[in-house]
């Protein structure tokens, strides 16, 4: 039995809001996994061995961004492939409405995803930033015990690039909580009441 177009449009929204959501919650697990709360430790920078353990782990969260980059694009031009034909057999003069305000709230999740990712770029070049300058220390006396880092110079650099690792590290985290948020409230909004 063929559903009748506004209940089509309802239960593949709701699809694609769950498949939408599943991909947000499997990059944050995945993520997780990658333990990055230990990348950037007084155990990691105080050893060669430590630093490529934690540029092995960042080049591994910067394969995991552009995966899940991928994805992304790959579920909107899904979802847009599957919401114009429902939106067709709806009659003309309600489509333009319709269809404005998918896109709009496509645009937005794009948006929230674009802005993420970037804050994730943001905290894998001040990390990759820290530990150049540990690496640096390491090059110039491969002895060095006093400190992690060459000079004070170098110290006040890798608090500034810390300070912006946690900026960004926030920043993600607000943004990928509104973006579920939003992605909850529509599947709570389209659910049969």
């Amino acid at each position: 039995m063929e559903l009748p177009p506004r209940q089509a449009l309802i239960q593949l929204m709701l699809q694609l809001q769950r498949n939408g959501l599943a991909l947000s919650q499997a990059y944050a697990a995945r993520q997780t996994a990658l333990e990055l709360e230990k990348v950037v430790t007084v155990e990691r920078l105080s050893s060669m061995e430590g630093v490529a353990t934690s540029l092995a782990v960042i080049a591994a969260l910067e394969a995991l961004v552009e995966e899940h980059r991928k994805l992304v694009r790959q579920w909107l031009v899904e979802a847009t492939r599957q919401l114009v034909p429902v939106l067709e057999e709806h009659p003309e003069d309600q489509r333009k409405d319709i269809s404005d305000g998918l896109m709009a709230a496509l645009q937005a999740q794009m948006q929230h995803q674009h802005l993420s990712l970037q804050a994730r770029g943001e905290w894998i070049d001040a990390a990759r930033s820290i530990f150049r300058l540990a690496q640096r220390a390491r090059e110039l006396d491969p002895r060095v015990e006093r400190s992690l880092f060459a000079n004070e110079d170098d110290f006040e650099e890798a608090e500034r690039q810390g300070e912006r690792m946690d900026a960004a590290s926030a920043a993600e985290h607000r943004l990928q909580e509104e973006l579920a948020a939003r992605m909850r409230a529509r599947l709570e909004q389209f659910q049969p009441r």
